[in-house]
């Protein structure tokens, strides 16, 4: 089969193209509400430091509670766990938006619904990464997680673009209303999906035994460990600094929310190139190639950004970015879930996702950066450290040394040898 029908025939699939739609419309009202409330704080506040614990917030579930929602992924009806979520999503929001529309919303209001949105996308995370490769299976794995890629890119071009137009034209409370629809639409279209899956571990282990076991099973394999590490750099340092374009847009580069809203979305367009010439090609045979090249060229990019004193050229700086975030971010789970046993993966998904929870730290650093300093001087120190954490990595990861190849349900995955990807996985 050549690559373009492995794309084409993969968002043909009608329950993984009602979950890649659903996705796309949460993807979408995500970034938006991210940027919606950011600004919202920022003109309540006029403190980068409180514009920054508004993302913190958002991360802290994902730190504390990801590996606990990886077991559930392992051990509940995923499909279940994901519509949860979106009820509880759609919820928040429309709690949010009676709240503006009557004029009476405060700081500690966002601050709480920030938390709470990253408490469903904490039980989100690993069911809806796992429920992708049930459907889908190691064949058609990297195309799915390319769509995937795409519909962030999508969100993230079209969520701040329409959040920064409808608070220009019709202030935050067309924007919050808009906000309820995206996420009652996708909604809609994940109920639409007939798939569902039975769980994949014993549920008669106890959480305990499940959260050590996963523990150890995701530090000793050698691809995931590595994997793990450069998600951790990856959030603690450069994702982290996201919500300070709002700041560098208004105090350094001097626009206004509808400029603020084109700039940040710049990064859609990179990630939208490359998200499509991954998921073109489909057999992608260095994984970790791309991983890694990804996130060395969104490090340089943000250092670049800090740096530029132009809207024009930041414009294309943050373009460029985008094309890093899509390598980094396909691969990203890609990877973990070619590698990990079927039992195994909803876990070690969540560990992925308590590495992403660091951002809520590197949050909280780069916020208090930024209020000594400036929002320049905070991207550019988070850019260049990332940078530097990454050379060791490197150096000793098998990622770039070695084909990652789907893992394969025999005696010899339990030992030293590795059929996953690199030889021998497990310390």
């Amino acid at each position: 089969m050549t690559p373009a029908p492995l794309l084409l025939t993969t968002l043909r699939d009608r329950d993984f193209g009602l979950l890649w739609a659903s996705g796309a419309l949460d993807n979408t009202s995500r970034w938006m509400d991210t940027v919606a409330m950011g600004l919202l704080v920022l003109q309540q506040t006029d403190s980068p430091f409180q514009v920054a614990l508004l993302f913190v917030l958002r991360w802290v579930p994902m730190f504390a509670f990801a590996i606990f929602s990886g077991m559930i992924a392992d051990r509940a009806n995923r499909w279940l766990v994901v519509a949860w979520t979106r009820v509880g999503t759609v919820l928040i929001t429309a709690i949010i938006l009676c709240l503006v529309a009557i004029g009476t919303v405060q700081p500690w209001h966002l601050f709480l619904a920030s938390l709470a949105l990253g408490c469903m996308f904490v039980l989100e995370f690993p069911s809806r990464r796992s429920f992708i490769f049930d459907l889908v299976g190691s064949r058609f794995i990297v195309s799915a997680m390319s769509l995937e890629t795409l519909s962030t890119t999508l969100g993230r071009f079209v969520g701040p673009l329409t959040a920064g137009l409808f608070i220009q034209l019709a202030g935050f409370t067309g924007a919050f209303v808009f906000l309820v629809c995206g996420y009652g639409l996708a909604l809609l279209f994940f109920a639409l999906i007939k798939a569902r899956f039975p769980a994949q571990s014993n549920r008669g282990q106890s959480i305990w035994r499940n959260f050590t076991h996963g523990l150890a099973y995701s530090l000793k394999h050698r691809v995931i460990r590595s994997v793990l590490a450069v998600t951790l750099i990856m959030n603690a340092l450069a994702f982290s600094v996201e919500p300070l374009f709002p700041v560098v847009a208004r105090d350094h580069l001097n626009v206004g929310p509808g400029l603020t809203g084109v700039l940040i979305s710049s990064q859609s367009i990179g990630s939208f190139m490359a998200a499509m010439a991954i998921g073109w090609f489909g057999v992608v045979k260095y994984h970790g190639r791309v991983y890694i090249l990804g996130i060395t060229l969104q490090l340089l990019s943000l250092l670049l950004f800090a740096l530029s004193p132009w809207y024009p050229v930041s414009f294309v700086i943050l373009a460029v970015s985008g094309v890093g975030a899509a390598g980094f971010g396909t691969m990203q789970s890609t990877i973990i879930l070619i590698s990990a046993s079927p039992d195994m993966r909803g876990t070690t998904i969540g560990v992925l996702g308590q590495c992403i929870g660091v951002a809520a730290f590197g949050g909280l650093l780069v916020g208090a950066v930024a209020n000594f300093f400036n929002a320049q001087v905070a991207i550019a120190l988070s850019a260049s450290l990332g940078l530097i954490l990454l050379i060791p990595v490197v150096s000793f990861s098998p990622l770039v040394r070695r084909p990652i190849t789907p893992y394969q349900d025999d005696p010899s995955n339990s030992g030293s040898r590795d059929t996953a990807g690199a030889s021998q996985p497990l310390d």
